[in-house]
């Protein structure tokens, strides 16, 4: 399993962070999702199939703004 770390903008309240969750969980290969409102950081769990820019479109198409 791999690790992706990344802030991204717009995560403001416990339903952002489900939506995020939820948004992640569904891509193939993604096995667990953290998120911390407070610092808006995602932790995504994944395996080799999964890569940065998967985790970034991923959460752009859910609503959120992603660091580059």
């Amino acid at each position: 399993m791999e690790t992706t770390t990344l802030t991204a903008g717009g995560i403001v309240c416990g339903g952002c962070a489900n939506s995020v969750k939820k948004a992640l969980l569904a891509v193939p290969g993604v096995a667990d999702v953290a998120v911390e409102v407070a610092t808006q950081r995602v932790t995504v769990t994944h395996d080799e199939r999964v890569d940065r820019a998967t985790v970034v479109g991923t959460l752009t198409k859910a609503g959120f703004t992603p660091a580059s």
